[in-house]
């Protein structure tokens, strides 16, 4: 081939010889008839042709002719050097002939010779396709970069294009937004810091830089430029972040690698932001600047930790933009959140200033910058300034004392439980309480679960709904509830949900029977609260079962949050407590008398008071001093087994009055023991059993809690007295034969594909023709934008009309544990039943008991593209009750 016919092409220009003799070797003759076609629009575009001899006519739509080309001139070139296809038609006008350069011929000459593929992409005026696998190998060799898969390396390769800088020239100076991701091909780049002190940095080929500007979207703190006439790849901004959202290890890798100090700018805010902290408030001015310095710029993308439990403690971090979460694992296994912190907030001083490890973790909700203080720094500076190590010991013997002696009395009496306790009592009950948080909509505890712990309301609302009925009330600031079931060994009669994002200081049950037995002003705190309730809800009868210390308040009239009330706690601190000091003398009768004459509150009041000393010296010291004396003590795990072996009685309200309702035994003896409530008359009327429910067996094995069935009427009963009735439970009718014919086919399931790519699957129910069961008909997932900071699995039970079901159990099973509980009446568009999701991967399995269940397996926190990353997702499903055709 004549290398003339390639030097007149202006895309071969300013080649050298020796390339040009290259691509001339590479391209092949070819001949076309006249009126043949060369190619169509639509097609592939293989390779690019140069016109030797003869005429090409160039078509559009409906065979529109478009242009004539002739000798000398290139055919199909931006297709081909974009790697696209054809938008035109091509057919010979005569007799033709054509050199042909095909791409890989061409790609594997710019591998040989990287300078062909550099100037065609500079006469071209943008990266051309043939480049990417020599870039992608060029990526591969940088420090930065070269850990990526060789996916996201394509993808950058495809978005550089060339930039030509004069020697002496400016690429980009301080304080100005960052152009993008670049890489020097040729010549050297001098970066030029805005702070004194600090020296040049000087580029040569393959460095890749201007990378933390472009993840924290902060200006430039230096300027670059050409230390003579040199060649820069750049990857745009926008499509830098556009790569960055689809693959998230490029974000994650190059904010492990990337940091820097901080600029003047964020020096003069850090000062700011440093003098309003507890830690560095009493610092001196020039101190906090000498601290500003040392700071460091670290980004941290969505869902990546920033330290985890167990780690040394070397470093403090402040939030500069973003969101950081602090959780930890509670003394059930359960991770709770701690703390969200935003602009301008810290976390990780306590390991900074003690030395100790880490006693939680902390990872970003969404993509954060944080400013990093690490122990080095700190020690160095303390070196330097002698008055920082002064002032940090301080705040550490500070806080040391303040968790170990002093408690801000003020802040906890005003809960009434505690409004009355002495100095000392109050400091060991507080000592003992635990902080828990919630967010809005999240599930406190499930009515039908044991009663583990006692809940103080910090901050927040609190929405407490019975198990059927509508009538749910909000608990306010300064309230309690939980006792009752922790006091009795009761299972909760109600569901627990924070109505807004809420504070909670809780104490276990253990916790609360220790303290009870050393503080009898806790106990007769905690009756005057019980006995209250009598008084706030007329003539001595018992209160709605929740009806919680503080009286709680119906749904429809919730409102701001409530002020304690101190008429309340002095009327509770001034009943008269009978001692041996004023007690009448004449025995039994003048007792009687006594007691007689005492109002119908004060009598309630009393005989609360004993109960809760019979069960504090009959049954809790009894059983501590058992554990502690015998060498052969039950497990835990066995005496729930046998604290739990009949469990199901509820008393349901109805018209005001407490009606007699019925109790499941567990023990597999087919009874149905029917037992009065406390304090309600039994009546002469026979309820029977409504539904065939399965009784589950006593086996240790963790099973989903069987509840109540509610009562089939809500009709008000006379309060007569009958006896207790103990009845045997009714053989289940026999099921009528299904004819295969009338059976429907089974309801279709939509699926949301992305759970499919997260590794969610379902195992279908394995059920023969005729047989009932639930089959999961729908399953969405929802990303961290939809689910609006939510991390639950949301199920709704329906039955064959498509109609809620409530109460069906629900179980979420993972690796070594399960979880049960039961679909509620809640309010549309809330599901029926939902539960907290901590974990990442695919962790979580549900299905419904009681009919054979399809079984939703691997769900989890995380995306996509971070499915083992704690970001907050939702998974919703919805099961319906059928049969199988």
């Amino acid at each position: 081939m004549n290398n003339d016919l390639i030097r007149n092409v202006p895309l071969f220009a300013d080649l050298a010889e020796a390339d040009l003799a290259q691509i001339a070797g590479s391209m092949r003759e070819e001949s076309r008839a006249k009126g043949t076609t060369i190619h169509s629009a639509g097609e592939p575009c293989e390779d690019m042709l140069i016109v030797q001899s003869g005429f090409v006519r160039l078509l559009g739509e409906n065979g529109v002719s478009l242009a004539t080309l002739g000798p000398g001139s290139l055919l199909g070139e931006a297709e081909f050097l974009r790697g696209l296809d054809h938008t035109v038609s091509a057919v010979a006008v005569g007799d033709l002939t054509l050199w042909s350069l095909r791409d890989e011929a061409l790609r594997e000459l710019v591998k040989q010779r990287p300078r062909i593929g550099i100037t065609l992409s500079r006469n071209f005026g943008e990266h051309v396709v043939q480049m990417e696998d020599y870039l992608v190998g060029r990526l591969a060799g940088t420090n930065l970069l070269g850990d990526l898969p060789r996916n996201v390396l394509r993808a950058l390769a495809r978005g550089l294009q060339p930039h030509a800088v004069a020697g002496g020239s400016l690429l980009y100076r301080t304080g100005e937004l960052p152009v993008g991701l670049l890489m020097v091909e040729e010549g050297t780049l001098e970066i030029r810091p805005d702070q004194a002190g600090i020296e040049i940095q000087r580029l040569q080929a393959g460095a890749v830089f201007g990378v933390l500007p472009l993840l924290t979207n902060k200006t430039y703190t230096e300027s670059a430029y050409a230390g003579g006439q040199s060649l820069v790849w750049i990857l745009p901004a926008a499509q830098f972040h556009a790569i960055g959202s689809h693959f998230p290890a490029l974000r994650r890798v190059l904010g492990r690698r990337v940091r820097s100090r901080l600029s003047q700018s964020d020096q003069t805010q850090a000062v700011i932001r440093l003098a309003q902290t507890s830690i560095f408030s009493q610092m001196s001015p020039e101190n906090l600047q000498a601290i500003a310095q040392r700071l460091v710029l670290h980004h941290v993308p969505a869902g990546e930790p920033v330290y985890r439990s167990g780690e040394a403690g070397d470093a403090l971090y402040l939030v500069d933009a973003g969101e950081a979460e602090i959780t930890a694992e509670n003394s059930h296994g359960i991770v709770e959140e701690l703390a969200l912190v935003g602009p301008g907030g810290f976390f990780g001083e306590v390991g900074l200033l003690t030395g100790k490890n880490r006693a939680d973790d902390a990872s970003v909700t969404r993509n954060t910058n944080l400013w990093v203080l690490y122990k080095a720094d700190l020690d160095e500076l303390v070196g330097l300034y002698p008055a920082i190590g002064s002032t940090l010991n301080q705040v550490v013997a500070s806080r040391l004392s303040s968790q170990e002696e002093s408690v801000d009395e003020a802040y906890f009496r005003r809960f009434p439980l505690l409004a009355n306790l002495s100095s000392h009592d109050l400091k060991a009950v507080v000592h003992n309480l635990h902080p828990t948080r919630y967010r809005a909509g999240e599930q406190i505890f499930r009515a039908g679960s044991p009663g583990e712990f006692l809940y103080l309301v910090e901050e927040g609302h609190v929405r407490m709904q019975p198990l059927a009925g509508s009538n749910s009330w909000v608990l306010g600031e300064g309230e309690i509830f939980g006792e009752k079931a922790v006091l009795t060994n009761q299972l909760q009669g109600q569901s627990a949900y924070a109505e807004t994002e809420v504070n909670l200081l809780t104490m276990g049950r253990e916790e609360l029977e220790s303290l009870m037995m050393r503080m009898p002003a806790l106990s007769i705190s905690l009756s005057r609260l019980l006995s209250s309730r009598g008084d706030e809800h007329g003539s001595g009868a018992p209160s709605p079962a929740g009806a919680y210390a503080g009286g709680g308040r119906p749904a429809a009239e919730y409102g701001p949050a409530p002020v304690l009330s101190s008429q309340r706690r002095q009327a509770a601190s001034q009943q008269p407590l009978v001692t041996n000091a004023n007690r009448p003398g004449g025995g039994l009768g003048r007792l009687g008398a006594w007691f007689s004459a005492l109002s119908l509150g004060a009598k309630l009041r009393f005989a609360l008071f004993i109960l809760i000393l019979f069960y504090l010296f009959g049954v809790a010291a009894p059983s501590a001093l058992s554990r502690m004396l015998s060498a052969n003590e039950v497990s835990d795990g066995e005496a729930t087994a046998i604290s739990s072996s009949v469990r199901g009685a509820t008393a349901a309200k109805q018209g005001g009055e407490d009606v007699l309702v019925s109790l499941q035994s567990t023990e597999g003896d087919g009874q149905l023991i029917a037992v009065a409530a406390e304090g309600v008359q039994p009546t002469a009327t026979y309820t029977p059993f409504p539904t065939n429910t399965p009784i589950p067996s006593a086996t240790p094995t963790e099973t989903p809690i069987p509840t109540a069935t509610p009562l089939p009427t809500a009709t008000f009963v006379p309060p007569t007295p009958i006896p207790v009735v103990v009845v045997q439970q009714a053989a289940p009718a026999p099921e009528p034969e299904v004819q295969a014919a009338s059976v429907p086919a089974l309801p279709s399931r939509a699926w949301d594909g992305r759970l499919s790519q997260l590794g969610m699957n379902v195992a279908d129910a394995s059920v023969s023709p005729g047989q009932p069961f639930w089959r999961l008909i729908e399953a969405k997932w929802e990303n961290e934008q939809e689910s609006g900071g939510k991390h639950h699995i949301y199920i709704e039970a329906l039955d064959e009309g498509g109609n809620r079901v409530v109460g069906a159990p629900v179980t979420i099973f993972w690796s070594g544990g399960s979880d049960s509980g039961q679909t509620e009446d809640k309010n549309p568009p809330d599901y029926a039943y939902n539960y907290p999701m901590y974990k990442a991967g695919n962790s979580y399995n549900a299905k419904i008991e009681g009919l054979p269940s399809d079984v939703m397996q691997g769900m989890g926190l995380g995306t996509p593209e971070q499915p083992l990353y704690t970001i907050h997702t939702n998974v919703k499903l919805v099961f319906q009750r059928t049969v199988a055709p």
